[in-house]
């Protein structure tokens, strides 16, 4: 199984019941709901799924993460939504996707 479908099949454990946004810091400080952590798992199952495009304010979500995941203590998929950034974070880099002098923009 490649980095991408191991990412792919813990995005796809998300049952997008919302337990993971009260309990997020950075929820309440972002612009939609991309900056939590149901939102960044969406936005990152698209983006592998070929649905969306990496885009500046994908990159700003998925780096506004603090990858403390809390948002794991009340999951009841047990999903670990900052490691999954962190192999996000990863494998955009890994794929030259983000270049060496990009800035990461967060609000």
């Amino acid at each position: 199984m490649s980095y991408r479908d191991q990412l792919l099949s813990e995005a796809n454990k998300c049952v997008y019941c919302g337990f993971c946004e009260s309990v997020c810091p950075t929820q309440p400080f972002g612009p939609h709901r991309g900056y939590g952590p149901r939102g960044r798992v969406t936005l990152l199952r698209e983006l592998l799924e070929g649905r969306a495009s990496l885009s500046d304010e994908v990159l700003s979500s998925f780096y506004s993460c603090l990858l403390c995941n809390a948002c794991s203590t009340v999951c009841p998929a047990r999903i670990r939504v900052g490691d999954l950034m962190r192999m996000a974070r990863t494998m955009l880099w890994g794929d030259s996707v983000i270049s060496s002098n990009a800035a990461v923009r967060t609000r």
